[in-house]
């Protein structure tokens, strides 16, 4: 099998989507050159200069730049990137952000990867026109792919019920974890302290890795809740990543709970230092409105931290009997698990212990084994 994989709409790799990438795709071309295969991958230059050192044994195909807005990379994989895959010798195309990109009547056998449908559920969680794109294109493009992946349950009861399919019809492939990075520290190992140091982390914290982005990613009611916690006397809230138009939003809540010295924002954190950031980390929150998967609260526990994390959406299956699971718009529930996750000494040993194990048993190269059967599925069709 020759495998195209379609780079575009993966934020060059400063995402989730770009982690899933960057685990995904070299396992899968290990995996097709020992079956006499190739990957090749379909990317602009920006694409494949961000990824060139997880492309390994990918044939690389270079797409226009002209292609690096949203907007035109949507189209081009919408009408073009079929056409492009198929004249690079491709017997398959792969979308890994399938709910980003997707190609409409494709000519090739198809997978797309879906990693969740929020927008279905978060009002105004984008713009108008994105949200219409999502609604009533992308969707469109979905039914129209040979195979679907959904890295979750939820996102797989998501799709069955948005585009009114049958469930046998998607694969599940959760997300993996790589347990050697996210591995439990000590708080004297150099890489915490130098984490704590690069980032002015003094006091211990409480660590939220999402982009700034409202209301999806809730940082408003996580605020307000830790406002009223116990946690804000002797801990700091973390937010790390970028932002995708909440900052601002967000700065103006922490004045206006009076917690500026205790709330750090610092922005996009690179791949190579968040293990460490996390590991040193008393908890974890992932309180998002609708998480499709929530790849950082599996990082947490398998760093063995605890995780606080919401009630909708994929977390609850993420983090299973380990996570202190709750409802993300109940202030109140956000408040009291906030403090259970530092001061339950029973869960924070169960954390400890069990944490580590659970991450060990997921692990990307599953992941890149259930893409690779869904692909061969298509091609089988």
């Amino acid at each position: 099998m020759k495998l195209a994989v379609m780079l575009g709409g993966t934020d060059g790799g400063r995402s989730g989507l770009g982690t899933y990438v960057k685990e995904v795709v070299p396992a899968l071309a290990a995996l097709l050159r020992a079956r006499g295969g190739q990957a090749i991958a379909l990317g602009t230059s920006r694409d494949l200069e961000a990824y060139a050192p997880w492309l390994g044994d990918c044939r690389a195909v270079e797409i226009p730049s002209a292609v690096d807005g949203a907007g035109a990379s949507a189209l081009f994989h919408m009408l073009a990137a079929d056409r492009v895959a198929r004249g690079a010798g491709a017997d398959v195309a792969l979308f890994p952000a399938g709910n980003r990109r997707a190609p409409l009547a494709p000519s090739l056998p198809t997978v797309a990867v879906i990693h969740d449908l929020a927008q279905l559920h978060v009002t105004r969680k984008y713009d108008g026109l994105r949200m219409f794109y999502v609604r009533s294109v992308l969707t469109r493009a979905m039914r129209d792919a040979s195979r679907l992946v959904a890295v979750s349950e939820a996102t797989r009861r998501d799709l069955v019920e948005a585009l009114g399919i049958p469930s046998d019809t998607v694969r599940v492939v959760p997300n993996g974890v790589d347990a050697g990075r996210f591995a439990p520290l000590e708080p004297t190992d150099p890489r915490v302290v130098e984490a704590r140091r690069a980032h002015g982390l003094v006091r211990p914290y409480v660590l939220y890795v999402s982009r700034l982005e409202h209301p999806g990613k809730n940082h408003l009611r996580l605020l307000q809740a830790f406002a009223g916690s116990r946690a804000r006397l002797t801990h700091d809230l973390v937010f790390a990543g970028g932002d995708w138009g909440a900052r601002a939003a967000i700065e103006a809540r922490v004045d206006g709970l009076g917690l500026r010295e205790r709330v750090r924002l610092l922005g996009y954190v690179e791949a190579d230092e968040l293990p460490a950031l996390v590991a040193g980390a008393r908890s974890v929150a992932m309180v998002g409105l609708r998480e499709g998967f929530g790849l950082p609260a599996l990082e947490a526990l398998s760093a063995g931290r605890p995780v606080l994390v919401s009630s909708t959406g994929a977390l609850p299956e993420v983090v299973g009997p380990l996570g202190v699971v709750v409802d993300p718009h109940d202030v109140s529930a956000l408040r009291e698990g906030l403090d259970r996750t530092l001061e339950d000494t029973a869960l924070r040993a169960l954390v400890a212990a069990e944490g580590p194990r659970w991450g060990a048993a997921r692990g990307w190269a599953d992941t890149a084994i259930g893409v690779l059967r869904a692909c061969e599925e298509a091609l089988a069709a």
